[in-house]
């Protein structure tokens, strides 16, 4: 795998019906170090396919709290002032907190912060939550359930945020046949907001070489069956999400061949000033002969 480290990472889906979180925790589970997710929304952004049935009884450090929303973490506490109104929906997270309502539950055990942001929250405060996780972590997965281009409720859109927080966006997409028409149309509209994007699929099946860029991940429709393992099949399932081809499918870079002994490429250089030199001389000649017999032009 070529992931990359550091930075933070915006993952959306072409539609509703996309399965998604899955896709967002598969990128925390293989960050190579310390994750920290951003909810924008809370549950209901999540397509209900993805929600767990059910919410168990809580663990003992968030039992007070709603399921949406667990205890501060300590090393979130002292957030700069655009933070600090957004404090109690970041939570450090556990491997044992698994209860919480998806999309909560598919990242917990594979993040060491969450921060759950409600539907209207404005874009300065949500980009400050990015950069403050950022500098803390590794890696930020941000989930925003909308369309690329699509209005929020705070009144920005995908693209805004990715280009706030200088961050690719991850599209996600199913495997149905409007898959790739869907995911066409928001690579488009990336690429004319000049920012990048790749693309996972969830999902059997379907023929992506109509796209763009290569696939930076597939992801089985069956992967609930290695929820037991889900950081080692991850591992097999995310691909290099910079868009660019593999190594054996570059072509070759032709590069002119240049003498490597020095004599030789001082000997190049002395012919072709001669050269020059002689074709000037003739010119002046026939310029000269031209001048001194005009009459014989006539």
């Amino acid at each position: 795998m070529s992931l990359p480290v550091r930075g933070p990472w915006v993952v959306t889906p072409t539609s509703s019906s996309v399965d998604w979180v899955v896709a967002a925790a598969a990128l925390a589970a293989t960050t190579g170090g310390s994750a920290a997710a951003v909810v924008l929304g809370g549950p209901s952004a999540v397509p209900a396919a993805t929600r767990s049935p059910s919410v168990a009884a809580q663990p003992p450090d968030v039992t007070a709290q709603p399921p949406s929303v667990a205890a501060p973490a300590p090393d979130v506490t002292a957030q700069p002032p655009s933070v600090a109104a957004l404090a109690p929906h970041v939570a450090a997270q556990s491997p044992d907190v698994t209860a919480l309502a998806s999309p909560v539950a598919a990242l917990a055990p594979h993040v060491a912060a969450l921060a759950e942001l409600p539907a209207g929250t404005g874009l300065d405060a949500v980009a400050a939550v990015v950069r403050d996780l950022d500098a803390k972590h590794d890696r930020v997965v941000i989930l925003v359930g909308d369309g690329v281009v699509t209005p929020t409720g705070g009144d920005w859109t995908v693209a805004d945020l990715a280009t706030a927080v200088r961050a690719p966006v991850i599209v996600v997409t199913g495997a149905g046949p409007d898959a790739v028409g869907h995911t066409l149309l928001a690579l488009e509209a990336l690429d004319r907001r000049k920012v990048p994007g790749s693309v996972i699929v969830v999902g059997d099946g379907g023929d992506f070489d109509a796209l763009p860029v290569r696939l930076a991940g597939r992801i089985p429709a069956g992967h609930a069956a290695f929820a037991g393992d889900f950081a080692v099949a991850a591992a097999g399932w995310v691909d290099a999400l910079d868009g660019s081809r593999p190594a054996s499918e570059q072509p070759p870079v032709v590069t002119a061949a240049r003498p490597r002994d020095l004599q030789t490429r001082v000997a190049i250089r002395a012919a072709w000033t001669l050269g020059i030199a002689f074709l000037l001389a003739i010119v002046l000649l026939c310029l000269c002969g031209g001048l001194r017999y005009p009459g014989s032009y006539t």
